[in-house]
C-alpha cells in the first residue's frame, strides 16, 4: 500500500472517529435536554433513548429530528408511553405528508385539543388523514395544516372531526387552495356564522342556519364528489 493511500485510509477511520464521537455526544444532549422536563431516572432515560432510536430507523428520520419532536411533546406534560406515541405519529405524519416536524407537531397537538371531547388520539387522527388522502384527491399536508387552523372553531361550530376533513377535501378540489387558506377561511366563516346578527341575516334571505350540527350533518352527508360516494367515507 503506498504511502498516499495508507495516509487517505487513516485519515478517512479519524474523521469516522470524530463523527461518532460528535453523534454520540448531540444525543446525550438530546436526551438530556429532554429530561429536564421528563425528570426521569437514567435507567427511564436511557430506555427512553432506545425507543427513540426505534422510532427513527422505523420512520426513516434522523435521532435529531425524533428528539425534536419528543422534546415538544414533553413539553406538554404528557407520560412516557404518550410521548413516543405521539412523536411516532407526528414522524409518520412528516414523511406522509412533507411537512416538517414542528408543523406535524402542531397539527397534532392542534387537533386533539381542538376535538377533546371526541378522545382523539393521535393514531387515529393519522389514520384519517391518510385514508382520506388516499381516496380523494387532497393532501395529508393541505387536511393537517386546515384543521390545525380552523379545528377550535369548528368545535365551537358543531362540526366533528370526521366531518371536518370531508368539508376540507370538497373546498380543496373545487378551489385547488392549499390548506392554510382554506382553514383560515373556514375558521372566519365558522366564527361570523355564530354572530346573532349574522344569523338574523341569513334567517332572513331563508337559510336556516339556527342548527348548525344538523345543517353540516346534512351538508357532508349530501355532499358528492364526482357523483360516486359521500366525502364522509373517513373510517
Amino acid at each position: 500500500v503506498s504511502q498516499s493511500r495508507y495516509d487517505g485510509l487513516i485519515y478517512s477511520v479519524e474523521r469516522a472517529f470524530t463523527a461518532l464521537v460528535k453523534s454520540t455526544i448531540d444525543v446525550q444532549k438530546s436526551l438530556t435536554d429532554i429530561n429536564v422536563i421528563l425528570n426521569v431516572s437514567n435507567k427511564t432515560l436511557q430506555n427512553f433513548g432506545g425507543q427513540l432510536f426505534d422510532i427513527a430507523k422505523n420512520t426513516a428520520q434522523s435521532f435529531d429530528t425524533v428528539a425534536q419532536a419528543a422534546t415538544e411533546f414533553s413539553r406538554q406534560g404528557l407520560g412516557l408511553e404518550e410521548t413516543l406515541k405521539r412523536t411516532r405519529d407526528a414522524l409518520i405524519l412528516t414523511r406522509l405528508s412533507g411537512l416538517d416536524t414542528v408543523s406535524a407537531v402542531e397539527a397534532l397537538t392542534a387537533t386533539i385539543n381542538s376535538f377533546s371531547d371526541a378522545a382523539l388520539d393521535s393514531t387515529t387522527i393519522i389514520n384519517k388523514l391518510a385514508n382520506v388522502d388516499a381516496a380523494f384527491a387532497v393532501s395529508s399536508a393541505d387536511l393537517a395544516e386546515a384543521i390545525k387552523r380552523v379545528g377550535s372553531s369548528a368545535q365551537d361550530a358543531g362540526v366533528g372531526f370526521d366531518e371536518l376533513p370531508a368539508i376540507v377535501t370538497s373546498v380543496q378540489q373545487t378551489t385547488a387552495r392549499g390548506g392554510a387558506v382554506i382553514g383560515n377561511s373556514l375558521k372566519t366563516i365558522f366564527t361570523r356564522i355564530q354572530r346573532t346578527d349574522t344569523l338574523d341575516q341569513l334567517q332572513e334571505l331563508g337559510i336556516q342556519v339556527r342548527d348548525l350540527e344538523a345543517a353540516w350533518s346534512n351538508l357532508v352527508w349530501s355532499e358528492k364528489i364526482d357523483g360516486k360516494s359521500p366525502i364522509r367515507l373517513i373510517s
